[in-house]
């Protein structure tokens, strides 16, 4: 039976199997990749220099982001990597980074205590916070009033460029 005769179903099944068994081999082997979690993009490194991007609005999204980022430091060093992360907070995101939280929403108030202590929690493992006062201006956020976690630059497009030209690998949260 020649390639031309066989059935689109056979043929089908033949290449899925054929993909199925070539796809260990392809992955680079599961053992290799172990001691960094799994993950291959990893090999080789000692230090994870990671920047986030962070302009989102909604304080529950802003709160379950810093938690992630949080998350991602347990990670990587639970596979022994240094880690150098800086989270850069711009447009809607400032307005939760105010110490007197009277001008927020009064449903937004617990959430927003709960950004001060996630804020509070990066800063203790070295995780540098950055933000906007561009963002804070538009959002009538007063730079004196920002949590003492948090360090304010006159613009985080800087900050974003800045670091991406130091190596830092970006992920942007719009």
């Amino acid at each position: 039976m020649t390639l031309n005769t066989l059935s689109r179903p056979l043929l089908f099944i033949l290449l899925l199997a054929a993909t199925l068994a070539l796809t260990p081999a392809l992955a680079g082997g599961h053992a290799q990749s172990q001691g960094k979690g799994g993950y291959v993009s990893l090999e080789g490194l000692q230090e994870f220099r990671g920047l986030v991007d962070l302009s989102h609005g909604e304080p529950r999204t802003v709160l379950r982001y810093l938690q992630l980022v949080a998350q991602m430091d347990d990670d990587l060093k639970a596979m022994g990597l240094e880690r150098r992360i800086v989270v850069a907070m711009r447009g809607g995101s400032v307005r939760y980074l105010r110490r007197d939280r009277s001008p927020i929403d009064l449903a937004d108030q617990i959430v927003a205590e709960e950004i001060a202590r996630a804020i509070a929690d990066l800063h203790a493992r070295d995780i540098r916070i950055e933000a906007c006062k561009v963002a804070m201006d538009r959002f009538e956020v007063p730079a004196d009033g920002v949590l003492e976690e948090v360090n304010v630059v006159n613009n985080t497009f800087i900050t974003l460029i800045g670091f991406q030209q130091q190596g830092y690998g970006m992920v942007a949260i719009p």
